[in-house]
């Protein structure tokens, strides 16, 4: 499934429109549109669609340790939120 099926999906569950995206995204429907049939979503435009929706995203690996994106890497990535050891080396 491509990302555009599943973001789709998304927008369907939480039940909003193209219209309401564009606004969220601050683009317009067009502009919408031609991100869905092109299939070309950059990593901040689906956490600030996952957040317009109340969703969160993560990457998760085989020993079940998470590190979560949100809204606030897009708003400020000067001042990222770390949840992992790891990460806090790369500040």
């Amino acid at each position: 499934m491509s990302v555009a099926s599943k973001t789709k999906a998304v927008l369907n569950i939480a039940e909003r429109k193209p219209a309401e995206l564009a606004a969220c995204l601050g683009i317009p429907v067009q502009s919408v549109r031609n991100k869905f049939s092109r299939d070309v979503f950059s990593v901040s435009d689906l956490l600030k669609i996952f957040d317009f929706v109340g969703c969160t995203m993560y990457v998760e690996f085989e020993d079940g340790q998470k590190i979560r994106y949100t809204i606030d890497d897009v708003k400020d990535s000067s001042k990222a939120k770390v949840d992992h050891p790891i990460l806090e080396k790369f500040k």
